[in-house]
């Protein structure tokens, strides 16, 4: 009995992760949309080493046992986090050096905050479930 109970928490935590990607398909940043166009989260973060990272958050979620199985599904949802804020505060910029934060601020939409926040509560989630 205590093995379906650890398979279901385990799908739900899939589960949810994978519905915390979802925001990823939104606007993310753009200036003027009929101008430059829109930008979507799945350009932004660089779909192969996305869905690299996906594939390895949802193996790690699934399968990880004892204390390092638990800190690195950690680490790959704050990796997701940090990805998230550096591709949309630098998705504009040719060189490092023309990098503005508050136009960055300007230039991002719904999208961005939606996928920065349903990443910060998976993590919270993951980090309150392994907790019971």
């Amino acid at each position: 009995m205590k093995l379906i109970d650890k398979v279901k928490k385990r799908s739900l935590m899939v589960f949810c992760y994978l519905i915390s990607l979802l925001p990823v398909f939104l606007p993310w940043c753009y200036f003027d949309e009929g101008i430059d166009g829109i930008k979507y989260g799945t350009d932004i973060v660089h779909g192969n080493v996305f869905m690299i990272l996906v594939a390895v958050t949802v193996l790690s979620m699934a399968f990880s046992k004892g204390q390092r199985g638990h800190m690195a599904v950690k680490l790959l949802l704050l990796m997701h986090f940090a990805i998230y804020l550096f591709g949309s505060f630098f998705w504009y910029v040719p060189l490092l050096t023309d990098f503005n934060l508050l136009l960055s601020l300007e230039a991002m939409h719904y999208g961005c905050y939606l996928s920065l926040l349903g990443m910060a509560l998976m993590f919270l989630l993951y980090v309150k479930r392994e907790k019971q």
